[in-house]
């Protein structure tokens, strides 16, 4: 985790270290008070940017296309055929179908992060500032082994 300073996080934001305290006292920034000193998760910093971002009255985005990026699932893939829904699959791992769906070229990113946390998917989406409402779907778990025959290893 990225933590800031009051400096830090005013050049970051480009905004002044009075205007800084301001928002804090006001509740009206992510922060965390550690130690008298008062911090400022990076990745927070980021989606609370993207929180107030408006756009131009009239500009739509783009549909994105009916296709799901992401990691290989034959469950899914076989889901999307029997269900007629119409999506296509384009397996090419979790980090690329992440990046498509970033950038608009997918509907939605089958992921599969591994790391020690309770929940690796939901804090990697955490901290992604622009996947900041994003729906997860927990859609299956499963555990991978390998199968030997009787006797190997020996």
């Amino acid at each position: 985790m990225d933590l800031l300073t009051i400096p830090e996080a005013s050049d970051y934001l480009r905004l002044g270290e009075r205007k800084l305290y301001e928002l804090v006292a006001k509740n009206r920034i992510p922060c965390s008070k550690v130690t008298g000193k008062w911090l400022f998760p990076r990745n927070e910093l980021d989606r609370w940017v993207l929180s107030g971002l408006s756009h131009p009255e009239g500009l739509i985005p783009p549909e994105p296309p009916p296709i799901i990026g992401g990691s290989q699932d034959d469950l899914l893939e076989w889901s999307l055929r029997q269900a007629g829904s119409g999506l296509a699959s384009l397996t090419e791992g979790t980090g690329a179908g992440v990046a498509r769906l970033l950038r608009g070229e997918v509907a939605a990113a089958a992921i599969h992060y591994h790391n020690d946390a309770a929940d690796p998917n939901v804090e990697a989406a955490r901290a992604m500032p622009r996947l900041h409402d994003a729906v997860l779907i927990g859609f299956t778990r499963r555990e991978q082994g390998l199968l030997l025959p009787p006797g190997n290893p020996r």
